[in-house]
């Protein structure tokens, strides 16, 4: 049995030996000069997104491959779909680079694609005796200037705002608009007159808007991103529309009243905007704690608690706290009973311990009216606290993979532990600095100083193996660390490269129950405050965003960090009952 195993290690490495990041190799195709383009990264191949795939990309893949040239740089997974990671999203190059790798891009694992939009190429090596001038790159400019001069227009734009006195008129041309697939709906209306209708607020921003579709480029602020937004959804700009899409993550760390984020809700259900509804409920998802002590919180709609609730990456200190919030918003929100009781069904009440489940009906204002829900869900929750695995996973009627079943980020110090990215000097010595306990759970950090070294804070701190309250006499050791450097990693004894670096490291001491599985999580915070990116512990590392697109080789936190710099990390314990584990059935 062991050789076997062997030799399917052995393939699994020799499919890898001798690559390096930025490799790049043709797949599914007919031949060997056509296919998907794949690029190598962290020993592994992934996909490359088609957003601004051009001509010039595919040409830096095919000389690459010993080809002389790109016939054609298609899009739409035209060679079938990929699989694993997509690499590299929105690449520009110059027709330069030696890979994919030195052009233009988001950065490594920066996509919002899916492998429906992977770029493929086919190359080729003829060759011809014809020397090219290339001044394509003055054209974005050339067209940009034949748009501001309003001169030789054979269409014409009527811009009309809210009010009967707010318009513009503006001059355009038939084909270079035709040109661009930016503008295909704009010019959907026959003739040679376009009426534009505009909301009052972006009518300053029309004119760059229309100048876009000309040059394909444009400068978008803060101020402008909502507009131009408006506009690009309007009009189905829908690679701009993408582009603000992802500009207003910027804006959603810079208000901490939360009005920001739910007037991005809101119009982002009220435009169709997908991404930017995500990208809405993900960060409140994270903040729902501050989101919850926040004054717009009973002003939070129905339809975005319900979203909110049915997420397992929702940080709240307990589940308690999360069930108390949901019965001062039913106070001052004046919900009906019915949307009361739906958002009740999304509550996780077996993460609720029994003496919390017995004190509800003391504490809830919603507990009288709702109260056959609360027993029968108080029910399930004390079947699950009472009976042990291999009963539960026999009743048919319980299905233990429900989200129900499965902690959230709970941030209390039951569930989890920080670490500051800040360094101390000092001399030799480990002892504590900080320490406190929560429910017999307790924590204490340490900062072992070495003089004239810089060492950063670890933590050692103990959690219950599980949320059931079978385990309440037993409590499982853990130890967080940030570790920034190579050194540093080796003396917590784990094995890091310093393209991964920094990382949080956490491991668990004493043996493991074999029908316990843990996912746990790493929580970045900015500010002290709010939560801007959460990742998971891959074995017992976890993978630190950058706070800025320089590093190529990291990843950026979805949500930038206004201050400039990260102030703390957390780490939250999420252990679940694994279903599957022999001997239970």
């Amino acid at each position: 049995m062991f050789l076997p195993r062997l030799f399917w290690v052995w393939l699994l490495l020799a499919g890898t030996r001798g690559q390096k990041d930025g490799d790049m190799r043709l797949a599914n195709g007919d031949s060997a000069n056509e296919g998907r383009v794949e690029i190598f990264y962290q020993g592994q191949w992934g996909t490359v997104c088609d957003n601004l795939w051009d001509l010039t990309d595919a040409s830096v893949v095919c000389r690459a491959l010993g080809f002389e040239n790109a016939t054609q740089a298609l899009g739409g997974a035209a060679f079938g779909q990929g699989t694993g990671p997509i690499m590299l999203d929105e690449v520009v190059c110059t027709g330069s680079e030696s890979s994919l790798a030195e052009c233009r891009s988001l950065g490594w694992l920066r996509s919002n694609c899916r492998h429906k939009q992977d770029a493929s190429v086919i190359c080729t090596n003829e060759t011809s005796s014809a020397h090219t001038l290339d001044l394509s790159g003055e054209l974005s400019w050339a067209l940009g200037q034949l748009f501001d001069s309003q001169q030789g227009c054979d269409l014409f734009i009527q811009v009309r705002g809210q009010e009967e006195e707010e318009q513009q008129a503006v001059c355009a041309h038939t084909l270079i608009l035709a040109a661009n697939p930016e503008a295909q709906a704009l010019q959907q209306e026959p003739g040679s007159n376009i009426t534009m209708k505009v909301d009052s607020e972006c009518m300053p921003q029309v004119q760059d808007f229309l100048r876009y579709l000309y040059s394909r480029r444009i400068e978008v602020t803060l101020t402008s991103v909502k507009c131009m937004h408006k506009l690009a959804s309007a009009y189905e700009a829908h690679q701009l529309q993408d582009f603000c899409g992802r500009l207003f993550a910027t804006l959603l760390p810079q208000d901490p009243s939360f009005w920001t984020p739910l007037d991005l809700y809101a119009y982002a259900l009220a435009t169709k905007d997908a991404v930017l509804e995500e990208l809405c409920v993900q960060y409140l998802a994270w903040n729902f704690e501050a989101l919850t002590q926040a004054e717009a919180w009973p002003s939070v709609s129905v339809a975005l608690l319900r979203a909110l609730l049915a997420r397992s990456e929702l940080a709240v200190s307990s589940e308690l706290a999360l069930l108390q919030a949901v019965d001062a918003w039913s106070r001052e929100a004046g919900s009906s009973p019915e949307e009361v009781a739906g958002l009740l069904e999304a509550v996780r009440f077996p993460m609720l311990l029994p003496a919390e489940l017995f004190e509800l009906r003391f504490n809830l204002s919603v507990y009288g009216r709702h109260e056959a829900l609360f027993r029968r869900k108080m029910l399930q929750a004390l079947q699950f606290h009472t009976v042990p695995l291999r009963l539960l996973a026999r009743d048919q009627g319980f299905n233990l993979t429900d989200d129900a079943y499965m902690p959230r980020l709970y941030t209390s110090a039951t569930w989890s532990a920080s670490v500051s990215a800040s360094s101390s000097w000092g001399r030799r010595g480990t002892y504590p600095t900080r320490g406190y306990s929560y429910q017999s759970y307790s924590v204490v950090q340490r900062s072992p100083r070495i003089y004239g070294t810089p060492y950063y804070p670890s933590v050692s701190f103990q959690t219950p193996p599980h949320p059931s309250f079978l385990f309440r006499a037993k409590l499982l050791p853990w130890s967080l660390a940030y570790l920034p450097s190579v050194q540093r990693c080796w003396d917590y004894g784990f094995s890091c490269s310093a393209e991964e670096l920094p990382v949080l490291g956490l491991t668990k001491a004493g043996s493991s129950d074999p029908t316990i599985g843990y996912e746990n999580k790493a929580l970045t915070i900015c500010g002290g405050r709010f939560i801007v990116d959460v990742t998971d512990f891959q074995g017992a590392k976890a993978a630190l965003p950058s706070v800025t697109s320089n590093n190529s080789s990291r990843r950026v936190s979805p949500y930038p960090c206004p201050s400039g710099s990260f102030s703390s990390f957390k780490a939250v314990v999420r252990p679940f009952y694994l279903t599957n584990t022999t001997g239970l059935h």
